[in-house]
């Protein structure tokens, strides 16, 4: 006896962030009804040294987790995430934070799979 299959509509995309403040910035929301895989992130100082920080917000337990901790770069430098597989849920986010004003930008890749309610 075969067993229906239901396709699962995904979407793939790709997220940026430009930090130029020191406030902890949302770059990335996993959408509601949907789970969400990153594959690539790219993190770049494009102007003046800086301190970056990168953080996964898990939604489910209002809790911000370090995914790159107080990086210091220098003007120009940069760090990639590849291959990478992280999963997030509904209303999780990467945030990043900088300790100056300077200019730090993200680039993500992203799946984004549709879960229907029920």
């Amino acid at each position: 006896m075969a067993l229906p299959t239901q396709a699962k509509a995904t979407r793939a995309k790709s997220f940026w962030g430009d930090v130029k403040t020191t406030d902890n910035t949302t770059v990335y929301t996993c959408p509601q009804n949907c789970t969400a895989e990153i594959s690539f992130l790219h993190i770049v100082n494009a102007g003046g040294n800086n301190t970056a920080s990168i953080y996964w917000y898990v939604a489910a337990d209002s809790y911000q987790s370090n995914f790159l901790g107080s990086k210091n770069m220098s003007t120009g430098e940069y760090i990639s995430f590849a291959p990478i597989t992280l999963y997030l849920a509904a209303g999780d986010q990467i945030r990043v934070m900088t300790t100056s004003a300077g200019h730090v930008d993200i680039i993500g890749s992203v799946t984004e799979t549709f879960k229907p309610i029920g």
